[in-house]
């Protein structure tokens, strides 16, 4: 079995459901009424959860501070048969708590406690120890920009000749240089290429072989309604529509994107099938609830 690492920013979402029965007494605003409360796992938490639901095994590594989550963080991997490397470190546990009216299912309000954080020297080493013991044959790195990308962590990875997929932001870019794919959306693209450019097939194909000559990296923008535009190492390029018909949600379509394609990969598909292939995994968690995966029976039905 190949050994595949998802590693990463790392979030707790926790939904609020909620229903008003009556004023506040001392001031006239709706009292909500907790009904039920739930978490799942997001961000790198979610790549490893939908990996795992299309059978494939995976390490999720995270630095974590003992604070009033990270029991829930751990127990929550366990459910879903994610191999939860935790180190303990100075990370908080990211929560967003989202809370939802009960009836229509609409969320009203979202609260986020989180800090952006850097990587100490030591935080940084046990990594690369970790990371140096356990012969990965696949990365995937979900970067939410929250600082916890560490150069020296990356160059490590880089050294060990590791496939790398990185779901990046702009500024982080120049780390990823000669990585296997990354994958921008199209605003983070505009950002990247410091041009504002229109979502169109022209613009795309205008700007982005420069990117891939510069990089040395397979290229992905994913482009919303169009949904994806791909172009190879080789300056081989493509354009794949979407498939979705209906869509409640598209926040966690990434996260599918990330472990389909990995997936897809590792059963052998090339890189433009393996995108194809995401684009109907994401065609289906786009509909789906909040934070959501897809899972095998789905894909194949």
């Amino acid at each position: 079995m190949k050994k595949i690492l998802v590693l990463w920013d790392i979030i707790l979402d926790k939904y609020s459901y909620w229903e008003v029965k009556r004023l506040n007494p001392e001031w006239p605003n709706p009292l909500l009424n907790i009904q039920k409360e739930e978490f799942r796992l997001g961000w790198s938490a979610n790549v490893a959860a939908n990996i795992a639901s299309l059978y494939w095994s995976c390490d999720l590594i995270w630095l974590i501070w003992e604070d009033s989550n990270w029991e829930t963080v751990i127990n929550l991997c366990k459910e879903k048969s994610i191999n939860f490397l935790w180190l303990k470190g100075s990370c908080l546990t990211i929560t967003k708590q989202r809370f939802i009216e009960s009836t229509y299912e609409q969320q009203i309000l979202r609260v986020d406690y989180e800090d952006k954080m850097d990587l100490n020297f030591d935080e940084a080493e046990s990594i690369c120890t970790l990371l140096a013991s356990n012969n990965y044959e696949y990365i995937l790195i979900s970067d939410y920009n929250k600082g916890i990308v560490n150069k020296n962590i990356i160059d490590f990875i880089k050294k060990l000749n590791i496939k790398i997929l990185v779901d990046a932001k702009p500024k982080n870019i120049n780390l990823f240089e000669n990585v296997y794919l990354v994958k921008p959306n199209f605003k983070e693209f505009c950002t990247i290429i410091w041009e504002e450019i229109n979502n169109s097939n022209d613009d795309i194909e205008k700007y982005w072989k420069e990117f891939v000559k510069r990089t040395k990296t397979n290229l992905i923008v994913t482009r919303w309604k169009y949904w994806a535009s791909i172009i190879t190492q080789d300056l081989d390029y493509y354009h794949i529509p979407t498939e979705a018909l209906n869509v409640f949600d598209v926040t966690w379509a990434w996260d599918t994107f990330i472990a389909t394609i990995w997936y897809a990969l590792l059963e052998w598909y090339n890189l433009i099938d393996a995108v194809k292939l995401w684009n109907k995994a994401s065609s289906i968690v786009i509909w789906k609830i909040w934070t959501e995966i897809v899972n095998i029976n789905e894909l194949w039905k």
